[in-house]
């Protein structure tokens, strides 16, 4: 028996899984299934795969009644697209299924995604207010080109994949002349720390080349963003809709890498701590005040940018970067954000909220549809 379609119905679209259940992101699904039904939404949890071949129904989960129930469902109203992936074959079957839904079932994305960091960079480069906290940026085309972003950046270069996330396969590359080393740190494609040497600049860029393959990366100038004890840190800031549809400040939290690691991602070991108490134990509390309201005053700024150029987005993770003279750096913005931070530092009102605002904005879309 079909779930009949109420007024509210969302989907949370996510990849397939292995295990006792068969999709990703199990505990955050839960999350947002109690959340719709506090709101008097259902949410189910749904994959590319289980949309019906008759395209009129869905085979899904919801929790409900203390545990995880299966049922088919109508198609929503809302999809909320939490379905991580960059493989090729994966997003090509994800459009097939959600353009066969779209011919026969009208419903809207609770928010769009963005088109690769290079795009993003250009869209940033706009707004003229945002320019003086963007790192120099160029796409990855070819070994000579880096070399001449070496000669002209001090002989150093950070690389980093246009469609990754949690800091796989980025390098930090240090090639002070062409007659010197090359000296490679970063994490390889299963987020392993990497350290690299090479006895000269052309045999390290072969192997960088070699390494990037055929992958979309962009260049930008390397910044020392280090705690005063030499780890790795940055900021993230969650922005999300609210049940206004307005913009707000969800909550931020500070994320610190091991010493040896190029990057802080929580994915790859990094440690998350209270924001705020953070910035004022490393730089005083004046000037680490001052970077906290940069980094909210950048935060409220950078959403609206952002759907100028790509359209309807419903929440960023917008991370920061601070040099030991405190400069603020926009290092990267992801419109399908973790929030894993919030719970970890004990920030239970950010945390609480970054699972409801998504609900609450969806029930916001349905209100205001005519």
């Amino acid at each position: 028996m079909i779930n009949k379609r109420a007024r509210g119905m969302v989907g949370v679209l996510v990849r397939e899984a292995d295990g006792m259940l068969p999709f990703s992101e199990p505990d955050f699904c839960r999350k947002l299934c109690l959340t719709g039904h506090r709101c008097g939404m259902k949410v189910f949890v749904f994959t590319p795969s289980s949309i019906s071949a008759d395209k009129f129904s869905i085979r899904g989960f919801c929790f409900e009644n203390g545990g995880w129930q299966q049922g088919v469902y109508a198609p929503p109203d809302i999809v909320y697209d939490r379905c991580f992936s960059y493989d090729r074959r994966t997003l090509h079957r994800k459009h097939i299924a959600m353009k066969r839904l779209a011919e026969v079932h009208q419903f809207s994305y609770l928010t769009r995604g963005l088109s690769g960091k290079w795009n993003v960079h250009q869209a940033l480069l706009q707004c003229p207010e945002l320019v003086p906290y963007l790192p120099d940026t160029l796409p990855y085309r070819t070994k000579n080109q880096l070399e001449q972003w070496l000669d002209s950046h001090q002989g150093e270069a950070f690389l980093k994949p246009q469609h990754g996330t949690h800091g796989k396969r980025t390098l930090h590359v240090v090639s002070p002349s062409v007659s010197e080393k090359l000296l490679l740190t970063g994490r390889d494609g299963r987020n392993q720390i990497l350290h690299r040497q090479f006895q000269s600049r052309q045999e390290g860029l072969n192997w960088i080349h070699s390494f990037i393959a055929n992958r979309p990366y962009i260049m930008q100038s390397y910044l020392e963003l280090v705690t005063s004890g030499k780890e790795p840190f940055d900021i993230r800031a969650l922005m999300q809709k609210n049940a206004r549809g307005c913009w707000e400040l969800t909550g931020m939290a500070a994320r610190i890498g091991a010493r040896e690691s190029l990057t802080s991602n929580l994915h790859g070991g990094g440690t998350p701590l209270q924001a705020e108490s953070f910035l004022r134990s490393e730089f005083g509390i004046g000037p680490g005040d001052r970077i906290a309201d940069t980094v909210r005053k950048l935060s409220g700024k950078i959403p609206i940018c952002l759907e100028s150029r790509f359209g309807r987005l419903a929440e960023l993770g917008i991370d920061f970067g601070i040099d030991r003279a405190g400069n603020v750096w926009v290092l990267e913005i992801n419109s399908k954000p973790g929030r894993s931070s919030f719970f970890r530092i004990g920030d239970a009102a950010s945390a609480r909220k970054s699972i409801e605002n998504p609900i609450l904005y969806a029930r916001y879309l349905l209100l205001s549809k005519p």
